[in-house]
């Protein structure tokens, strides 16, 4: 079986095939990527909390009712309060109260916007937490 030779005679050429190389390189590239993310050591720490030097206020267990009446009266647990005073009162109500929830009670006959700026003025004031009461509360 003969071999060809170019035109010129000067003898076969060499001919390097590099799809093995190819091969090699990509699996080695792929031992990296799975091996890396396990060479990164990591540690946690726990520190303890800082002291305080404030006491902390007492906590109580009275519920937060905020409640609107027919004439758009708003009222904190019975205390009258004006819509701008919410923004002051709920946040001291919270950070005093163990059950950070407000109580919501609005009269049937208020119209809903009225209702939704009310919520939208606790919600702006700190409250993440408001409770619809569906049954409606005792008057004194």
């Amino acid at each position: 079986m003969g071999m060809a030779s170019p035109a010129g005679g000067s003898g076969p050429r060499p001919n390097v095939n590099i799809t093995p190389l190819v091969d090699v390189a990509l699996v080695v590239l792929i031992i990296f990527m799975v091996v890396a993310p396990m060479l990164t050591k990591t540690f946690s720490l726990s520190l303890p909390p800082e002291p305080k030097d404030t006491p902390a206020e007492p906590q109580t267990d009275e519920p937060i009712v905020l409640t609107i009446d027919e004439s758009g009266a708003i009222e904190l647990n019975r205390v009258p309060v004006s819509e701008g005073e919410l923004a002051s009162a709920i946040p001291d109500r919270l950070s005093r109260a163990r059950n950070k929830v407000v109580h919501f009670d609005a009269a049937d006959a208020l119209p809903y916007g009225r209702v939704l700026d009310v919520v939208d003025a606790c919600r702006a004031a700190g409250a993440d937490s408001i409770a619809i009461v569906t049954k409606k509360l005792p008057r004194d």
